[in-house]
């Protein structure tokens, strides 16, 4: 089922309307915490679900291939530091990450992003199993303050 959000199509036509990518610049719902020198982690503003965070890439990237050997290599502690947080924060072991690349795939942003999302048995509810509704209950801006408090306790750096 999909609902109806307004303040995405606003979203959408900022990127558009001034030809400038969102993804490419500093944004409120980043988690400085667990960034680092090519990537950075930012709460997603229109969550799939609780606690769905984005590792985007500093540089503008629309492809895989693009990807350099070093930004591979702290792409790998990036998810690796963001699912330990998520983890510890939503209390699971499990996760969806997932890409899509290209605007058919679904991406609605043509720079590479991946979604991470806590995942535990609870999710699934009988308002998903009958009607494919999934409810959100904690915001993006609620999702970084909790990172940020993790990650501010632990001094995670990888600007290093």
């Amino acid at each position: 089922m999909r609902i109806l959000d307004k303040k995405r199509a606003t979203y959408k036509k900022v990127y558009t309307d001034d030809d400038s990518c969102v993804f490419c610049r500093k944004d409120e719902h980043e988690c400085d915490g667990l960034s680092g020198r090519y990537w950075r982690v930012m709460a997603n503003k229109f969550p799939y679900m609780d606690g769905n965070v984005m590792i985007v890439s500093k540089r503008h990237v629309g492809k895989v291939e693009e990807i350099t050997k070093k930004e591979w290599e702290e792409f790998g502690k990036i998810l690796s530091n963001t699912q330990k947080v998520l983890g510890e924060i939503f209390k699971t072991n499990s996760f969806n990450v997932g890409l899509n690349v290209g605007p058919e795939s679904g991406a609605s942003i043509e720079h590479l992003h991946w979604q991470v999302i806590p995942r535990k048995f609870k999710n699934i509810t009988v308002m998903n199993t009958f009607a494919d509704l999934y409810l959100v209950a904690v915001s993006a801006e609620e999702t970084k303050k909790m990172i940020d408090a993790i990650t501010k306790k632990s001094k995670l750096n990888l600007k290093k």
